[in-house]
């Protein structure tokens, strides 16, 4: 079986990162309503699991690519963010 290049672009009927995120988002806001049979509830758990598998497979291969132009263009070095205090944007104080 062929391995998939991650240089290639994405196929065009498949959706991008933001796309799937925001479905995914989406099917937990329905979850946690609660209205909801047990077997709807189940398929929007496989399909917000699988959305997020997809997000993070789109995201190491994003970071994939950002490494290769680094390292092509002047050896730059990627360090870790400091993501700070307050790292999941919730602000304590409302702003």
């Amino acid at each position: 079986m062929a391995k998939k290049n991650a240089n290639a672009p994405a196929a065009q009927d498949e959706p991008g990162f933001e796309a799937l995120l925001a479905e995914a988002e989406s099917l937990a806001e329905k979850m946690e309503e609660g209205g909801l049979s047990l077997d709807e509830s189940i398929r929007a758990y496989e399909k917000g699991v699988d959305n997020v598998r997809r997000c993070a497979h789109l995201l190491r291969a994003a970071e994939e690519k950002v490494q290769t132009l680094l390292e092509k263009n002047g050896g730059f070095r990627l360090e870790e963010l400091d993501a700070g205090p307050d790292a999941d944007g919730d602000d304590e104080d409302g702003e």
